[in-house]
């Protein structure tokens, strides 16, 4: 039995932790109505209410927070080259040999 093969059936035999967070099953609740601007207060609120999910609005912003940086860094584009030679070419800011 080769690696891959011993990878494989160690994969079957193990099971699926639940979520960690309990907003997990909110993710898309809770993004689309930060589209539509809502504040954390008025998600946590609407949880509360329409849900039974009791949830401090500072949880809701940390849950947000956490998956935005996750997005932010797939997305990111490289450095433009142009930028660099830009930077390069500026005068320095102060003339300390005065």
């Amino acid at each position: 039995m080769n690696l891959d093969e011993r990878i494989s059936a160690f994969l079957h035999q193990t099971e699926t932790k639940p979520a960690r967070s309990k907003l997990e099953p909110y993710t898309d609740l809770i993004r689309t109505l930060r589209q539509r601007r809502w504040t954390y207060v008025e998600i946590a609120q609407a949880l509360r209410d329409k849900f039974a999910v009791d949830v401090h609005p500072t949880t809701i912003h940390a849950f947000v927070k956490v998956r935005a940086k996750k997005c932010a860094v797939a997305t990111m584009p490289p450095p433009a080259a142009p930028a660099v030679a830009a930077r390069e070419t500026k005068k320095p800011r102060f003339n300390l040999d005065a």
